[in-house]
Parts: structure tokens; sequence; C-alpha cells
């Protein structure tokens, strides 16, 4: 192939691996050569020749996450790697992660990438497991230098119960996750600190299953104790979702009565009868930024480990309103 291209055998070894430093006229002879001998990269051999296999594998803690799932699927594709993926069923632990990472560990596995586990990763003890392959956390919290890019979950409900107390609202009821997922406690807790920082009383709360089911009932529920309020607060989009059917059947208005604000952005909120506003979590740039720092862990070996931190983005749309007088 090299000399049908007139090149050295590491110019066509460049541009099979996409590196920028090939002259484009030269890129496109290559690749003609390619065509023209029907030519088939041998991962296998390549990657006894590197080290490396060009292969991520996902350790996916949390099942009910597809969507999150697919979109590192195609950011991983804009890096030239290949991305495997496992689940751990919760309640994982960490004999079932060992046991996982013993597997891939004795084949050729570039990076790690952890999402949403549900216990603390020790950095000594992952890196043991991990057999120096660079791993990197996606969500839930981080031990201190642990390599991750997480979300500012108390930003974003910062500024939920911002928008709602600059719109008036004194009597604020919350729909929360579960508190024993990292996810929901921290929501809970920034719910609370907000409202304690505004010198108000916590309105009536109830804690749910992140699902619509979940949130239909916790606003039914809500709504049956009869104490007043004039916003409610949901943990996440889907909740929200059965929170607004909720209402309705109540005769209750959003955002005339009651304004009602969800979490994450999911990509069918805009649809909601009315459309929510929530807070943008932008998966796409979480995931971007991941396969980044985990491909470029495994290309330059002395990259720093520390945490990108992503502030989420308040969106605002027809599910709230200022309270009536």
């Amino acid at each position: 192939m090299a000399n049908l291209a007139g090149v050295s055998y590491q110019t066509v070894s460049r541009v099979i691996n996409n590196s920028p430093y090939v002259a484009e006229e030269t890129r496109k002879r290559v690749h003609r050569a390619i065509k023209q001998l029907d030519y088939r990269p041998n991962r296998a051999a390549r990657s006894l020749i590197t080290g490396r296999s060009q292969t991520l594998q996902m350790i996916n803690f949390n099942s009910t996450y597809t969507r999150p799932v697919m979109i590192f699927v195609g950011a991983t594709k804009e890096f030239n790697y290949h991305l495997g993926i496992s689940m751990l069923n919760e309640p994982s632990s960490q004999e079932e992660l060992r046991v996982l990472l013993d597997e891939f560990t004795s084949r050729i596995v570039d990076g790690f990438i952890f999402f949403e586990p549900p216990f603390e990763l020790n950095k000594i003890d992952i890196n043991r497991l991990c057999r120096g392959a660079p791993f990197v956390q996606v969500g839930s919290c981080p031990c201190p230098n642990i390599p991750a890019v997480v979300f500012d979950q108390r930003h974003g409900v910062e500024q939920i119960m911002n928008h709602l107390l600059g719109l008036g609202h004194r009597q604020i009821a919350e729909i929360s996750g579960i508190l024993s997922n990292y996810d929901g406690r921290v929501r809970h807790e920034a719910f609370l600190n907000a409202v304690h920082v505004a010198g108000l009383k916590p309105g009536p709360s109830i804690e749910a299953g992140f699902t619509t089911p979940s949130g239909y009932a916790a606003a039914c529920a809500l709504l049956d104790r009869g104490e007043p309020f004039t916003a409610l607060v949901c943990a996440n989009d889907e909740m929200a979702l059965g929170a607004l059917r909720a209402l309705h059947e109540h005769g209750v208005r959003v955002p005339e009565d009651i304004s009602v604000t969800g979490f994450d952005d999911n990509v069918d909120v805009p649809y909601y009868e009315p459309p929510l506003t929530t807070v943008r979590q932008d998966l796409s740039v979480q995931a971007h930024q991941s396969i980044q720092y985990l491909v470029t862990m495994i290309e330059q070996t002395e990259t720093p480990r520390y945490q990108q931190i992503i502030f989420p983005q308040l969106v605002i749309r027809q599910s709230t309103l200022a309270p009536r007088v």
C-alpha cells in the first residue's frame, strides 16, 4: 500500500489512525490506495504492536439510564475508539465490580468509564483493579483525586428556587427522588438549603421513585394532605410529567394555580402540557468531555487527574408563573 501511494509505511499508519499531521493531498493518495486494495485494518495485529485496542469499557451502574449510554457510544466514535458496555444491576457491590474488572483487564482495554456508581470509588483500589488503565467517573459524587466529569446539581436546584422565589412563590412543595440515591439526595438537600436561605419554612415534601407513575402518586398524595402550596419542585422530568397529570385530574391549573418544575431537560419536555420549566443537564457535553479526558489520559500518561464540573442551566418554559395574589 505504501508503494502504491508513494509514501512511507509510517505515513500510511498516520492516515489510518487519523493523525492531523498529514498533508491533505498525501491523505487522499493513501485513501485511494486503501480503496484500490480493499484494505481492512487488522485491529488484533495493531493491538499487539501498539499495546492498545482503541477500545473503552463503560461500567454502567444505573440500568434505568439508556439514552445517556447511547450518547456516549456516539461520542466515543468521534475519537476513533470503540465502546463496550457492561451493566451492573443495583444494588451492585464492589465485589461485583472487582470480578467484572478482572474479566476486562485480562483483555486489552485502553480505559474505563464508571457511570453513576452507587458507592464511592477508592482511588488506590480502582487503580489496582484497573491494572493501571486510565479511568473516569461520570456522575454521582467522586472522592477526591478521582478523575471525573460531573454536573453541579446543587447549582441547578438553586437556579430553580431562585426562579420561583423571584416570581414571588413562598409556599413551595417538593417531590424528591429516592433519597438513598445520590441525585435524589443532593437535589433534596439543595432544595431545603434554598428554602432556609430564603427564610421560609419547607413546604410539604414526599419521596418518590424518579418515574412518571411515582410522580403521579406523589402529587396525588400531596394534594390529599390539603397543605397549601403555589409551586411544586420535582426532582426529575419524569416525575413532573406524572405530577402534571395528577394536578389536571384534580382540576388544578398549571401554572395559573400551581407552578411546576422538573430537572434534566429530557428531549420531550417541550411537548408536555404545558411545556416544562426545568434544568438542562447537557449529556452530549458531558459525554464529549468525559471521552476526551479519558483519551487524553490514555495517550498522554502524565495528564493530571482532576474533576471537571459542568454547570447545568435553567430553561424557563410555560409551567411556571407568578402566584395569584
